[in-house]
């Protein structure tokens, strides 16, 4: 998923603390600030990239999922700054923001958020004053803890070719890089991506033949070149092209060391499966194969219903590992991973896939600003 979480707080959860009662039509209530969030995040994602937003939330809820990560990540913080008179904020151009966010799909993601999303609050501090959080800096920039001291100190946003540690470190339009840590813009059409050697592809685009194991880059490529394939067709797991809407791409057999692939309709619950993309299970299952049985010439299952909390996660391989709104804990115990719900603030933590606010620090879960109290 796209990195838009920071620079959506960063507007609309603290516009929206106004309180205003001008309107319930448009302004955004204090209390439906993160669902009101979730809800304009999950709509622009679903409709820039349903194929992966299909495989991501097969098994969980989108807007309930992002609403608990706003709540936890910055939420509180945001609060308190608008209390110590750090943050203003707008409580109509909240709701432009949501609504130009639900609205502008793919346009809106790569942290590209509408102007109107920075309108909807002002911070306060000047360049070089104390901060926590980058939501008290005045206009377009950042709360630089990057020394470790708290609080941190407000600072220009980094242009493209400077060192980041997240996506709103960097300017808008731009994102901080996986493969170099610098910020730089997202790979275009026809461009080199993931692999760990090039970045991650714009919103709506889908990177095919990487292999990041290899630190191979693939390209990025346009859904509609790549999900072409009828069931009964010939398709490619790495290069494309992969299958149409209502069908999987399936491992078929293994010729020369290769899987071959072909295209075929969803399996029913309980129903036949092979590994493919996306699960040819429905949501709730998943198919149990692993790399070991295709080796073996095992290449069909049953679909079989997704781990519960406290049980071993499904294998790797698979798009889903847990049951509906867990994750797995394989950092904790990797050579036997369970399925777990995810931890909330000062819970322990090894790793920031186990925390609500997907901040985890000193071993619990944190706010998403190393200053936060």
């Amino acid at each position: 998923m796209r990195k838009l979480v920071a620079v959506l707080l960063a507007s609309v959860t603290a516009a929206a603390c106004s309180g205003s009662s001008t309107s319930a039509s448009n302004t955004i209530p204090l209390e439906q600030v993160p669902s009101e969030l979730a809800k304009s995040y999950c709509a622009a994602e679903q409709a820039c990239n349903p194929f992966f937003y299909g495989i991501a939330f097969a098994n969980t809820d989108c807007v309930a999922r992002f609403t608990a990560t706003f709540e936890q990540a910055s939420f509180t913080d945001i609060q308190n700054a608008v209390s110590a008179g750090t943050v203003k904020y707008d409580g109509a151009k909240a709701r432009s923001c949501a609504d130009a966010i639900s609205a502008g799909a793919c346009t809106t993601l790569d942290n590209n958020a509408p102007t109107v999303c920075q309108e909807a609050l002002a911070g306060t501090v000047d360049t070089g004053g104390d901060c926590t959080i980058d939501q008290e800096c005045k206009g377009l920039a950042r709360c630089d803890t990057s020394g470790g001291t708290c609080p941190g100190k407000c600072a220009a946003l980094a242009s493209a070719g400077v060192a980041c540690g997240s996506d709103d470190d960097c300017v808008k339009g731009t994102v901080c890089s996986p493969a170099t840590s610098h910020c730089a813009a997202p790979a275009a059409d026809g461009e080199p991506c993931k692999g760990t050697t090039a970045g991650d592809c714009s919103a709506g685009l889908i990177c095919v033949g990487n292999d990041d194991a290899k630190k191979t880059p693939g390209k990025c490529m346009t859904a509609s070149a790549v999900l072409v394939a009828k069931d009964g067709e010939s398709c490619d797991l790495t290069a494309g092209p992969w299958c149409v809407a209502g069908s999987s791409c399936v491992v078929q057999s293994i010729a020369q060391g290769m899987p071959v692939s072909q295209c075929q309709a969803m399996a029913a619950p309980g129903g036949t499966c092979s590994i493919g993309i996306p699960s040819q299970c429905p949501a709730g299952q998943y198919c149990p194969l692993q790399l070991a049985d295709l080796a073996a010439k095992m290449f069909t299952a049953s679909c079989t219903d997704l781990p519960k909390a406290g049980e071993a996660c499904a294998p790797a391989i698979a798009l889903n590992r847990c049951a509906a709104n867990l994750v797995c804990d394989d950092l904790t115990t990797p050579l036997k991973p369970v399925c777990t719900e995810p931890h909330a603030l000062g819970q322990t933590c090894s790793g920031d896939s186990l925390c609500v606010s997907q901040h985890c620090a000193g071993g619990a879960c944190v706010p998403a600003s190393p200053c936060a109290k």
